[in-house]
């Protein structure tokens, strides 16, 4: 059997991280919780149905937000790169005499 009140409250919990953007905040409730999350299957009750609906939705909000984050952290960390290699190619401040 699911357990209804734990889920209703990592939804709220997970609403208000996906609100405030807080990635840390996510990142630990979906560790935390990961066992449970994995274990939720569809129920007889059709309003259970819908707070697991109200669920994969804000789950799927916050796992498009974590994954954003961390593909905009990808593109700077290549552009910090290719920055520090095109400075590294350039021998004109070096090389003033």
């Amino acid at each position: 059997m699911l357990d209804m009140s734990r889920l209703m409250t990592l939804s709220v919990a997970l609403e208000e991280g996906v609100k405030s953007q807080d990635l840390e905040a996510i990142q630990a409730l979906c560790d935390a919780n990961s066992a449970f999350i994995l274990s939720i299957v569809p129920q007889s009750n059709s309003a259970d149905n819908d707070v697991i609906r109200h669920f994969i939705a804000l789950h799927r909000a916050a796992t498009l937000l974590v994954r954003d984050a961390h593909s905009e952290l990808q593109q700077q960390l290549h552009q910090t790169h290719k920055t520090r290699k095109g400075v590294s190619k350039y021998k004109g401040v070096k090389n003033a005499k």
